[in-house]
């Protein structure tokens, strides 16, 4: 049998054209055959497949329609056809899309004399997820603040990114990174202090927009620092004025202050005598002993508890005599000079300061007599080593109470011995 015939019926039986053969005649050198060949309306034997495809990504989409007679193939994505008609191709068609940033539907057509087919194949950009949504604050404490938010996605989110920061900070936010689920605690927040909130989804193509702020106010703790610039004087022989300012750290609403003062400073904080006082910056104490030494402290109180106390200050119960030096401070300067700075005292007639000082290993007392300031260098000390510093102010009516001491190192030697 001829060759040529023979591959003739594999290609009508590849493409699905259905033929019927009869023998009529045949001798030793040849066959005589009626062909009948049957018309087949088109049929897709590759439909067009879907794909997900990065943005900016590209796909070939394949698309083989078979019949008899052979069906021409062309493209078509919504109402626009992307295959020209004088351009048709019969049985296959290859389409090629190159950075692709939609998704969209491809349709692919088939058609002859004995009908028309189409197959749809679905191109999905991956595409970056939608921001968070509903998020709201369900709990806070003092330190503390919960977070829950619906994931605002239908596809699926890897994780999420929790952006919060101060409301009064003008910087960047702070991040936590890897959040696995739809509720969330943040901690180490500072008391009674406004935060911004808000929630980043993350998929395997990157990071999504980001939720809309959320605000909230942590709760309120006791004070963990004293009321700042404690200071007192005598308004009489018996009645002191004591005023400060407000704690560093309030940790909420200050609802008053407590002045606590003794004559015997060594007696524990319960048995001081006390003061309470609202919540403005200043008081007096009246009763007081004459010609007597008081030893003060004072500590601010929230609603939740009372904050520490502040450092010990002393005075002299005698009309007149200025109270002690408030925020005495020493700093190094050079290897042989220190300078000490303080408060100059308000309202006080003060007309000499006097301070006391000396090495720590020598008990030797040094005293220096200058007009007001509030500052003063102590020079022509030795090289790396530990003085002790008092200071007192004095008026015309007698030496207030001294300061406690204040130490400070004045710096290592810079020369250098020569040999």
């Amino acid at each position: 049998m001829n060759n040529l015939f023979l591959y003739w019926l594999d290609t009508m039986f590849i493409a699905g054209i259905g033929v019927s053969i009869s023998v009529l005649d045949c001798d030793s050198t040849s066959y005589l055959f009626l062909v009948s060949v049957r018309r087949v309306s088109p049929r897709f034997s590759i439909p067009p497949s879907n794909h997900e495809v990065m943005p900016g990504g590209s796909v070939n989409l394949t698309c083989v329609a078979v019949g008899s007679p052979m069906p021409y193939v062309k493209w078509i994505v919504g109402t626009q056809e992307l295959t020209k008609e004088d351009d048709m191709p019969m049985g296959r068609n290859v389409l090629e899309l190159v950075n692709i940033t939609q998704s969209a539907n491809y349709t692919c057509e088939a058609m002859s004399s004995l009908g028309i087919i189409q197959a749809t194949a679905q191109i999905t950009v991956k595409a970056l997820p939608k921001p968070p949504a509903t998020l709201i604050v369900t709990e806070t404490t003092a330190t503390s603040v919960t977070l829950t938010w619906d994931s605002g996605n239908a596809d699926p989110i890897s994780y999420y990114v929790i952006q919060y920061k101060s409301k009064t900070w003008e910087g960047t936010f702070q991040e936590v990174d890897g959040v696995a689920t739809t509720r969330y605690s943040i901690g180490g927040l500072s008391p009674f202090s406004e935060y911004e909130f808000r929630v980043i989804a993350v998929n395997n193509i990157g990071r999504g927009p980001p939720s809309e702020l959320v605000e909230a106010r942590t709760g309120e703790q006791a004070p963990s620092s004293p009321p700042l610039k404690v200071q007192a004087r005598m308004l009489s022989a018996s009645t002191m004025l004591v005023q400060w300012e407000q704690p560093e750290e309030p940790n909420g609403q200050i609802r008053g202050y407590r002045v606590y003062f003794t004559t015997n400073p060594h007696l524990p904080l319960n048995m001081w005598q006390k003061h309470n006082t609202d919540d403005s910056h200043l008081t007096t104490v009246g009763s007081l002993i004459t010609g007597t030494t008081y030893s003060i402290r004072a500590l601010a109180f929230t609603s939740v508890g009372d904050g520490p106390p502040s450092d010990v200050i002393q005075l002299k119960t005698q009309q007149g005599v200025p109270s002690q030096p408030v925020d005495f401070q020493a700093e190094a300067e050079s290897d042989t000079r220190i300078m000490l700075t303080w408060l100059p005292a308000s309202q006080e007639r003060i007309t000499k300061y006097e301070l006391v000082y000396w090495e720590e290993d020598d008990k030797n007392q040094h005293k220096k007599t200058f007009d007001p300031t509030s500052s003063y260098a102590v020079e022509g000390l030795k090289p790396d080593t530990v003085y002790k510093f008092q200071l007192g102010a004095r008026s015309e009516l007698g030496l207030g109470v001294y300061t406690p001491v204040l130490e400070a190192r004045t710096a290592q030697s810079t020369h250098v011995l020569m040999e």
